[in-house]
C-alpha cells in the first residue's frame, strides 16, 4: 500500500467545483465522483507558514511554534522561519522512523531538508542559492534538470498576467516532472507528496481574472494524472490544499487604528518596516536615489495621498504593477519608547496583535499588571471599529492567543489574533496616510480563506462521491499513519478520518491506535532539531 499526498496551495473548490461541472478538470473530477471529499478547515491564521507545519505534524501552533513567516530576532527585529523552528515530528520523520521510504517535493517551510529515508526537496522559505535537497546527490540532479525550488522569484520580472501564466505552468511542469524522476529514483517508496505552490501565486495576483486561474487548473490537472499513472494503481491518493482563497475589498490599516486609539505613536525616521531583518536573506540594500526620495519626503503614502485627492487611484492602480522603483514606504516609524502595542504581522484578512510589553520587549513600556487591562481593550475597540465609508463591521472574530493555541508555545504567539469580516479586508501593518481603511493599490487581487480542499481516492476509500461534511488540516497526519497501521503519538491534535475508509477494506477494519510520548523520545526530538 502506497500514500500519494499532492497538495494545492491555496486550493479553493470555488475554482474546483465549477470545473469539475464543466469537464475541464477531467482527473479531479474522477477523484471526487469516485472517492470523498470535503472542507479542509486551515489554521488560524490560514496562512502557508502555519497551515503547512500544522498539516506535517498533526498539532496546532501551540505545539510545533510556529505562527508567522517570521519569528522574533533581536529587539524588535524578525527572522524568516525554517524547518529548525517546526518543534515536533513530522509526519516524514515518524514514516521514515517507521521504516518507510518518503519522497517529499516542495512543501512550504521544509528548508533545511531534514535526513530521512528517501529524499527532501524543500519549497517555500528555502534562501536563493541553497542546498533545496537532501540527499545532495538529487539537488545535483534536480538542478541539471533545471528545477524551480520557488517560483515566487521567478515571476516577480513578469508584469503581463499571460507571462505570469506561462512562466507558472513551466514551472508546475518542472516540478511534476522532478517529482516522476523521484519516484522512479525511489522506486521502493511508500509515501510521496508534492506541493504546487502555482496556484497560490496566480490566484493572489491575479483573482478577477478567472479565465487565467482557470487555465493552471486545467494544466496541474494534466500533471495529477500523470503522477497518479506512475504511481499505479494500489495507491490511496490525498489532493488536499493549505487554505482557500477569496477576493480582497479593502486594507485595515492596523497601526494606525492603534495610533488612533492611543496606543501606538509615531516618530519622524526611517520608514516603518526597516527595521525587518532576514537570516539566511540578503537586506535589499538603499540606493542613493531611496535615501534623497526620504529626505525630500518623496514616499508611496505621499504619492497615494496625492493619487486619491486627485480622483487618479485607478491609474496608480494600473501602473503600480509596472512600476519597479525603490522608494520609502513612508516618513514615519514607530516610537518604541511611546508604544504600547503594535501590529505584529501582514498575513493577509488574518493579523496580530503584540503588547509592548516590559520584560519581554527590548523597549517594553507596559507593565505586567497593566497587560490583561490593555489587551481587553484593544479586543473590545476591535470588535465595535467600522469602515467609515460604508458603516460595515471589519472585524469578524477576535482572539486571544490562549483561546486558540495549547501546548508549550503559546507564550511564543502573538498577544491578539483576529479575523476580519467575511476576510475581505486585509489587515495591514503599513503606515499609510490617516485613515482606517483605504482600496487596496492593486485591485482584483485575492487572499487566504479558512477553508481549503480534500479529496480522498483509493481502494481503500469510499468509492460514494460524497461529501463527508468538513475535515481539519491537523487530522491528515494521524490518517496516514493510521493508512501505514503504525501508532500515533498521544500528543497529536488531529483525528482519524475513520468516515472516509471503504467498509470492509482493512484499513476500516483496524483499530486506531495511540502511544505515549517518553521523554527519552522528547530529547532525542529536540537534540535532533538542533543539529538540522
Amino acid at each position: 500500500m502506497r500514500v500519494l499526498v499532492i497538495g494545492l496551495d491555496g486550493g479553493t473548490f470555488d475554482i474546483i467545483k465549477p470545473l469539475v461541472a464543466s469537464g475541464k478538470l477531467p482527473t479531479i473530477g474522477k477523484l471526487m465522483r469516485n472517492g470523498v471529499y470535503a472542507d479542509l478547515i486551515s489554521t488560524i491564521p490560514p496562512v502557508t507558514s502555519l497551515a503547512w507545519p500544522s498539516f506535517m505534524t498533526g498539532k496546532n501552533p501551540g505545539k510545533h511554534g510556529v505562527f508567522d513567516f517570521t519569528g522574533r530576532g533581536g529587539g524588535y527585529n524578525k527572522i524568516i522561519k525554517s524547518a529548525r523552528d517546526i518543534k515536533a515530528k513530522t509526519l516524514w520523520r515518524m514514516l521514515s522512523d517507521a521504516g518507510k521510504t518518503c519522497i517529499v517535493v516542495n512543501v512550504p517551510v521544509t528548508y533545511p531538508p531534514e535526513k530521512i529515508r528517501g529524499c527532501i526537496v524543500s519549497g517555500m522559505l528555502t534562501p536563493p542559492g541553497a542546498c533545496y535537497a537532501d540527499p545532495p546527490e538529487v539537488y545535483e540532479e534536480l538542478k541539471k534538470m533545471e528545477y524551480v525550488p520557488v517560483a515566487s522569484r521567478i515571476i516577480r520580472k513578469y508584469l503581463s498576467s499571460q507571462k505570469i501564466l506561462k512562466s507558472l505552468i513551466d514551472i508546475a511542469s518542472k516540478r511534476a516532472k522532478a517529482t516522476l524522476y523521484l519516484m522512479d529514483k525511489f522506486n521502493k517508496w511508500d509515501f510521496c507528496m508534492v506541493v504546487f505552490g502555482e496556484t497560490d501565486i496566480i490566484q493572489h495576483n491575479f483573482w478577477q481574472y478567472k479565465k487565467v486561474i482557470f487555465r493552471l487548473y486545467q494544466h496541474i490537472d494534466t500533471l495529477i494524472e500523470c503522477l497518479l499513472n506512475k504511481a499505479g494503481k494500489n495507491v490511496n491518493v490525498i489532493l488536499m490544499s493549505d487554505h482557500g482563497f477569496g477576493p480582497i475589498k479593502k486594507s485595515f490599516h492596523v497601526n494606525y487604528f492603534l495610533h488612533r486609539l492611543g496606543f501606538l505613536k509615531f516618530t519622524e525616521g526611517n520608514s516603518f518596516g526597516e527595521y525587518l531583518t532576514i537570516r539566511d536573506y540578503r537586506r535589499p540594500k538603499r540606493t542613493i536615489f531611496w535615501k534623497t526620495m526620504l529626505k525630500f519626503g518623496i514616499t508611496k503614502e505621499r504619492i497615494y495621498s496625492l493619487a486619491k485627492k486627485a480622483n487618479m487611484l485607478p491609474f496608480l492602480q494600473k501602473i503600480s504593477r509596472k512600476i519597479n522603483i525603490q522608494i520609502p514606504k513612508t516618513k514615519k516609524a514607530i516610537d518604541w519608547k511611546r508604544t504600547k502595542a503594535f501590529s505584529d504581522s501582514s498575513i493577509g484578512p488574518v493579523h496580530a496583535i503584540r503588547i509592548n510589553l516590559e520584560g519581554r520587549e527590548s523597549e517594553g513600556i507596559v507593565k505586567k499588571e497593566e497587560y490583561h487591562m490593555i489587551r481587553e481593550l484593544i479586543i473590545k475597540e476591535l470588535l465595535k471599529v467600522r469602515d467609515p465609508e460604508n458603516g460595515r463591521k471589519i472585524v469578524q472574530d477576535v482572539f486571544r492567543r490562549e483561546d486558540i493555541y495549547h501546548g508549550p508555545y503559546v507564550s511564543e504567539a502573538p498577544d491578539i489574533i483576529f479575523l476580519t469580516n467575511n476576510l475581505e479586508y486585509i489587515a495591514t501593518d503599513r503606515i499609510y496616510g490617516n485613515s482606517l481603511v483605504s482600496e487596496p493599490v492593486r485591485k482584483g487581487r485575492g487572499t487566504h480563506r479558512m477553508n481549503g480542499i480534500f479529496i480522498a481516492y483509493g481502494p481503500d476509500i469510499k468509492d460514494t462521491g460524497e461529501n463527508i461534511g468538513r475535515a481539519r488540516i491537523i487530522d491528515l497526519a494521524p490518517t496516514i499513519l493510521h493508512m501505514f497501521h503504525l501508532e500515533i503519538p498521544e500528543d497529536i491534535d488531529g483525528k482519524v478520518l475513520t468516515n472516509i475508509f471503504k467498509p470492509g477494506s482493512p484499513i476500516a477494519e483496524r483499530r486506531v491506535i495511540y502511544r505515549k510520548i517518553t521523554e527519552e523520545e522528547k530529547i532525542k526530538e529536540k537534540l535532533r532539531k538542533l543539529k538540522l
